[in-house]
């Protein structure tokens, strides 16, 4: 198999070592991270809790709240909090999933026609002329049921993909390394 470095003219000239620098290195990370001396069920679970805790409002704290939580279960805290951090940029999607699938459970049990006027009414709320008590009251009502019913249900439904997910595939990975190493 031809690499693409192989094509630079002049490589041979300037990297000499280049091919036996990059092998090394790609040993390296397959003893440190590939291949883990834990459980892939346990490596797999703090994955998942990485990415549950970042459905809930944590005001950026969602990688040491996934690190204790690990701590907590005993399960990996490494990739707890790691999945937390590589997911943290997908917070403000995983959040307008959770007001839309909030919305779509809480619409109908309201009595709106649709999905956008209760979305409206649920904001209107927010935006309201009055007093800080009703604004108060209002935010929490928005972030309190709709909001947290969404949050549930996704961090249910994306934890559980997460874990089947990251569990088939350091399945595969630890038993392609025990095929090469024998």
């Amino acid at each position: 198999m031809q690499n693409f470095e192989d094509n630079i003219p002049g490589k041979k000239l300037f990297f000499p070592r280049w091919k036996k620098l990059r092998q090394s290195f790609y040993k390296t990370i397959e003893r440190q991270i590939v291949v883990i001396r834990e459980k892939p069920r346990n490596v797999s679970l703090g994955c998942a809790l990485g990415v549950i805790v970042n459905f809930f409002p944590t005001l950026g704290a969602g990688f040491i709240v996934a690190f204790f939580l690990a701590a907590l279960f005993r399960i990996n805290k490494a990739s707890a909090a790691v999945t937390s951090l590589l997911t943290a940029f997908l917070v403000p999607v995983m959040y307008a999933l959770n007001f839309l699938t909030g919305s779509l459970i809480l619409a109908p049990a309201a009595g709106t026609e649709g999905l956008v006027d209760f979305i409206a009414t649920q904001y209107s709320l927010l935006l309201t002329v009055g007093n800080l008590q009703d604004k108060i009251i209002s935010f929490l009502e928005l972030f309190g049921s709709t909001f947290l019913l969404g949050a549930v249900i996704n961090a249910a439904i994306f934890g559980a993909i997460f874990y089947y997910f990251v569990n088939m595939l350091l399945k595969k990975l630890n038993l392609k390394h025990k095929h090469r190493v024998k």
